[in-house]
């Protein structure tokens, strides 16, 4: 879709105010926006602020405020890639929010599936599509180990594979690395561990480029104390 220069102009400006960390700055910079780049943009970072900056209802409305700027999104271009992973995001972060097994009772589960899963026929080099299609099979899994396979045809060796799959596309950001870390965790065998302290002590040597790098570090620093 075309981007007029003053629309391009304010995304650019957004994406500053994203960098240094002024989350709700950057989305009111371009929320009045209505084409589909800002929409993402918009969907992405009130994901992220609400799952790193909130706790509780304040945290699960501002999920919700997300999913709205996603959707909107998908309904501008069903075929954008990008699209459909921030409605699985938003979603996504809704769902650890409120717990997945509450999260599975209100049917999120086959909703974030259908969405990463039309993000990965549409662009399967998505690292993020990758990631978190892993991750929607570790959580279920560690969850819900009796019914992962039978109900939501959720397993371990599927969350592997998407893992493997962004590694090779080349995931070498922090957060990257930490999200495939977080699932390799969720599975919890040994050779799993392993990679993920691998993949860890890796996103420590990264150089800082933006605010959420150094709110991934934290996250980083917490679950390799944990290993």
């Amino acid at each position: 879709m075309h981007i007029s220069i003053s629309n391009e102009r304010l995304l650019e400006e957004a994406e500053s105010l994203f960098k240094t960390g002024s989350f709700l700055e950057a989305v009111s910079k371009i929320s009045d926006v209505r084409n589909i780049e800002a929409k993402i943009f918009c969907a992405r970072t009130l994901a992220i602020y609400g799952h790193f900056l909130m706790q509780g209802d304040k945290a699960i409305e501002i999920f919700l405020k997300a999913r709205k700027y996603a959707e909107e999104a998908v309904v501008l271009d069903p075929k954008n890639d990008k699209a459909h992973v921030e409605m699985a995001h938003t979603m996504g972060r809704y769902s650890q929010s409120v717990g997945i097994i509450s999260a599975l009772k209100q049917g999120f589960a086959e909703r974030i599936a259908a969405h990463l899963d039309d993000a990965i026929k549409l662009n399967p080099n998505n690292i993020n599509a990758q990631i978190s299609k892993g991750t929607w099979h570790a959580e279920i899994v560690d969850k819900a180990p009796l019914i992962a396979g039978l109900i939501y045809s959720a397993y371990s060796k599927e969350a592997r594979k998407h893992y493997n799959n962004a590694l090779s596309l080349g995931s070498e950001r922090i957060g990257e690395l930490y999200e495939i870390s977080y699932g390799l965790v969720l599975l919890g065998k040994n050779k799993d561990k392993l990679l993920a302290t691998k993949l860890l002590l890796k996103a420590k040597q990264l150089d800082v480029k933006e605010n959420l790098d150094s709110l991934y570090l934290k996250k980083v620093d917490e679950l390799l104390s944990e290993l």
